[in-house]
């Protein structure tokens, strides 16, 4: 710490180093001594505990991209040994023996989550949020994930990756013997680093854990650099073995931007807001038709799945997470025709919410990118004079940007998954902002941002996605 002169100015003399030392002020944090009343400057990075956080950093990003690694290539093998690769993605291109494995995958969920120590059980945003995670739970979670995922259940890898990475930082924190703030630490750096395997954009990861603790954030740079540092950790393990990534899986040609684009990303940012909401709505309602059914957690997740097998059947492209199929949407935009992209998106919110209220476990950013993504293709389906990539970047982001809750992040992967340029990302940023703002900041569409938390089946979950809460369910007593 560099103790300033006690009228908080930096003392005039002609030496450059005087001028510099004026400069930096200007960019460094200073706090106030309670005591003395003094100001001093915090360089952060002369802190001895800094460097320790960012070597235990290196270690958990290391271990839990190799976990997290395991994790999606079990995922990976299972779903390549159930489903068949030549799939027909068109109406009623789905086999009716898909019923039966949902169904199966359904009944084996309900007795996992019967006889598994999962009943107190967090959502994956809340373990972010909160950089905790209760190790006995996060295990059989994962268990529950892979099973869930392998059998088709319309839900993505984000929760199994965010348990394991939590679940090394919090253990390895444990082992050293840590005081509660740097298990803090160590755990969203472990989340970072499965993140940064998963997405395979470490900064990405970063960001979008700092967006999701943004009401937590507490000494930034402390907590960010080692994130970012387990990240990149995470994503090098990660990469070197699997050697995929997920940077321009959606490649679509470059446009030319125009003026009228910039409104368009504010129609298709209320478009956005619309299919946020009527998620959130549709979760809501389903779980209060579900839960009132039947107290069996086997008969509920045997006849969530059920119905996901019909979906599927119906509409192959609802099946699994999304990413694959959204993949065959793009290829096969110009055959499958706006109709049935529509039918697709409202299929999918609907084997969403299945999915997330009869008790099968897995993350909602790969489903709500699917949904804004199909949405989009349907629109340039419906418009064609709407160029594919601006229509498609736009939902792809805008949707999750305000189900998930981290719209800045959902900018970022617009650039790296389509592949557009930075002037073309201005629309999709036009978008995410019109359908935040319309959500979360000005409470449109019944979704105000104080309401953003609910107990979905004993996993509470808090983000956009959700914003009708518990303090519904304390109304109907």
């Amino acid at each position: 710490m560099q103790r300033l002169p006690p009228d908080r100015t930096i003392r005039r003399n002609p030496s450059a180093w005087s001028v510099a030392a004026r400069v930096r002020s200007r960019y460094v944090v200073r706090e106030t001594n309670p005591e003395s009343g003094t100001q001093v400057i915090d360089f952060f990075a002369r802190d001895a505990n800094f460097w320790h956080r960012m070597g235990r950093a290196a270690v958990i990003g290391t271990i839990a991209g190799v976990a997290t690694m395991a994790f999606t290539q079990i995922v990976r093998i299972g779903t390549d040994l159930i489903w068949p690769e030549d799939i027909d993605y068109g109406w009623l291109g789905g086999d009716w023996w898909w019923l039966a494995i949902l169904g199966a995958t359904g009944l084996i969920v309900g007795i996992m989550r019967r006889y598994l120590p999962v009943d107190d059980l967090n959502g994956s945003l809340t373990i972010i949020q909160e950089s905790h995670v209760d190790r006995s739970t996060a295990l059989p979670a994962i268990a529950i994930s892979i099973v869930s995922l392998v059998g088709g259940a319309s839900l993505g890898p984000f929760d199994g990756g965010v348990r394991s990475g939590a679940s090394i930082g919090d253990w390895y924190s444990t082992i050293r013997g840590l005081p509660d703030r740097e298990r803090e630490v160590d755990t969203l750096s472990g989340i970072s680093a499965s993140l940064g395997g998963l997405l395979t954009a470490p900064v990405l990861a970063t960001l979008l854990t700092t967006e999701l603790r943004w009401p937590e954030r507490r000494s930034l740079y402390r907590v960010l650099l080692p994130g970012l540092t387990a990240s990149i950790f995470g994503f090098a393990v990660f990469f070197a073995i699997v050697g995929d990534t997920f940077l321009g899986v959606f490649a679509l040609p470059s446009f030319e931007v125009r003026f009228w684009h910039f409104g368009l990303g504010v129609i298709l940012g209320v478009v956005a807001a619309a299919l946020s909401w009527l998620l959130g709505v549709t979760v809501y309602t389903i779980r209060r038709w579900v839960l009132p059914l039947t107290n069996s957690q086997v008969a509920r997740a045997l006849s969530g799945g059920l119905v996901l097998g019909l979906i599927a059947a119906v509409f192959p492209l609802t099946l699994a997470s999304g990413k694959v199929q959204l993949g065959v949407a793009i290829d096969s935009a110009g055959e499958l025709g706006a109709v049935f992209l529509v039918a697709v998106v409202f299929a999918k919110i609907v084997a969403v919410a299945i999915s997330l209220t009869t008790g099968f476990i897995g993350g909602p950013v790969m489903p709500t990118l699917f949904i804004g993504g199909a949405a989009g293709l349907a629109v340039h389906a419906m418009f064609p004079d709407i160029p594919i990539a601006l229509a498609f970047s736009c939902m792809l982001v805008a949707v999750p940007g305000v189900s998930v809750g981290a719209p800045f992040s959902m900018i970022f992967l617009a650039a790296l998954t389509v592949g557009i340029g930075a002037v073309e990302t201005v629309p999709a940023g036009i978008a995410v902002l019109t359908a935040y703002t319309l959500n979360s900041g000005v409470g449109w569409f019944g979704l105000p941002a104080e309401r953003a938390v609910v107990d979905i089946d004993d996993i509470h979950v808090q983000t956009e996605l959700f914003e009708m809460g518990a303090d519904l369910d304390t109304e109907d007593e």
